[in-house]
């Protein structure tokens, strides 16, 4: 976008240090401020400052152009959330969703899918065992602001609305105040999936990240 229009807040710690399993690394990420696998990815957003490196799933807020990012996140209106507070209780309901998954013998991808398909369905959040129930009604809370961005901005597609901004006459002073308002409030949710290629890699993230929290 034409400016960070999400709300990135930089300045958490980006120490990079040894992974547990001595291989890939960690780090902490600047806009969630989790534990993360990896160097992480450069943020170059117009709020960065030297060194900030986000996870592979904060990136999204500075990739909303990519091909799969309708499949990735969502817009929601979360004027209340600054966007990392957003990052973070996302990642961690995600993350304790997994794993309760992988502590049941669950860890294949179908099973991921129909845990993503009953956050939005509470019925289908029936077959699954108790302990589920909470990070799944975190989840479904956050999504409830959905309608109300798709209401604003009459579409629900992250890539037409990113157009859309990008394409605004913002030499216009009331463009630019309007342009400003949105901002202030849509936030990106992700959804639990991260594409590659096709691939949803996110549970192979999300294990990784397990790995590197004490157990």
């Amino acid at each position: 976008m034409t400016s960070d229009p999400f709300f990135l807040q930089p300045g958490l710690d980006q120490e990079i240090r040894p992974g547990k399993d001595g291989s890939d690394g960690a780090f902490t990420c600047s806009c969630c401020g989790l534990l993360s696998p990896g160097a992480g990815l450069p943020w170059t957003g117009p709020s960065s400052g030297a060194g900030l490196r986000v996870c592979q799933v904060c990136n999204l807020l500075q990739d909303t152009s990519r091909a799969a990012i309708d499949a990735e996140a969502m817009l929601v209106w979360w004027p209340e959330m600054s966007q990392s507070r957003l990052m973070f209780l996302v990642r961690t309901a995600h993350q304790t969703l997994r794993l309760m998954a992988r502590q049941q013998g669950q860890s294949d991808l179908q099973f991921w899918e129909n845990i993503l398909k009953a956050i939005p369905d509470p019925l289908l959040g029936t077959q699954f065992s108790p302990s589920f129930r909470t990070p799944m009604t975190l989840l479904r809370l956050l999504e409830s602001r959905r309608a109300e961005a798709e209401h604003r901005l009459q579409s629900g597609s992250i890539r037409q609305v990113t157009t859309a901004m990008r394409l605004c006459g913002s030499a216009d002073e009331a463009v630019r105040r309007n342009l400003d308002l949105l901002r202030a409030g849509l936030r990106i949710l992700p959804t639990g999936r991260l594409l590659d290629a096709g691939a949803d890699v996110y549970p192979a993230f999300l294990d990784k990240a397990l790995a590197l929290t004490p157990s």
